[in-house]
């Protein structure tokens, strides 16, 4: 069990600590390839999870679930709207990116409960299946985790109060232990994951200005967790 709790805390600190690496102002976060890279990365995120999704419960489920998140997504904006009452341009920029931050917070937290499940079920069969399913989950955490950090600062949220939110929610990893025996929440939690996920850089592909360097970073961003995520095994 020791070993479980290392795994779990592993993966929630060494992301942070690897993006707390990264410059703390929002100029490096506002470069083109950076903001692509970003949004590749959730795109492909989103891709593998409805994978994950469809293999385990079968399309109708899925779709339903993954809808479903898209609904949450819209009505998370849509009560932030009218909770800031807001009169302006620049009241409208602050709710649609304070409701680009729930998104994104709540879709992490259910993912990470999904990734606790994976690294528990893994050292449930026996350390070498857990070190590999560790090792799965960190590398594509370290990569999801640099792309919050870009989707949060993008959103108006300074970077080093990101991380330390970032920090918080990773944490949500260890309710893997309450849920580590019920594969039908693990599917709600994929889905509704990827429909969240889905809305927030659907919206943003689409009002983004695209430009050589953009289209790069996000090709770099959905190749790099595509092919982490395909080519090492992390167990969900």
């Amino acid at each position: 069990m020791n070993y479980v709790y290392l795994a779990l805390s592993g993966v929630s600190i060494i992301p942070i600590i690897i993006v707390l690496l990264f410059p703390q102002n929002r100029v490096f976060f506002e470069k083109p390839i950076v903001r692509g890279f970003g949004l590749g990365v959730y795109l492909m995120l989103v891709i593998l999870l409805m994978s994950e999704a469809f293999e385990k419960s079968g399309a109708v489920t899925s779709l339903f679930l993954f809808a479903s998140g898209l609904v949450l997504s819209i009505l998370i904006g849509f009560v932030l709207k009218e909770f800031h009452h807001h009169h302006s341009e620049t009241e409208k920029a602050h709710s649609h990116n304070k409701s680009s931050t729930w998104r994104i917070l709540i879709s992490d937290f259910f993912h990470n409960i999904v990734d606790g499940i994976a690294i528990i079920a893994g050292f449930s069969i026996n350390i070498g299946a857990g070190i590999t399913s560790f090792f799965g989950i960190l590398g594509h955490q370290i990569i999801q985790q640099a792309s919050q950090q870009i989707l949060l600062v993008e959103s108006n949220v300074k970077p080093k109060k990101a991380i330390l939110i970032s920090f918080f929610i990773s944490l949500s990893i260890f309710l893997g232990f309450v849920f580590k025996d019920n594969e039908t929440f693990e599917v709600i939690f994929i889905a509704l994951s990827a429909g969240k996920i889905g809305w927030k850089v659907g919206t943003d592909m689409i009002h983004s200005n695209w430009n050589r360097k953009m289209i790069l970073g996000f090709i770099i961003g959905a190749l790099l967790l595509g092919l982490i995520l395909v080519l090492v095994p992390h167990g969900h």
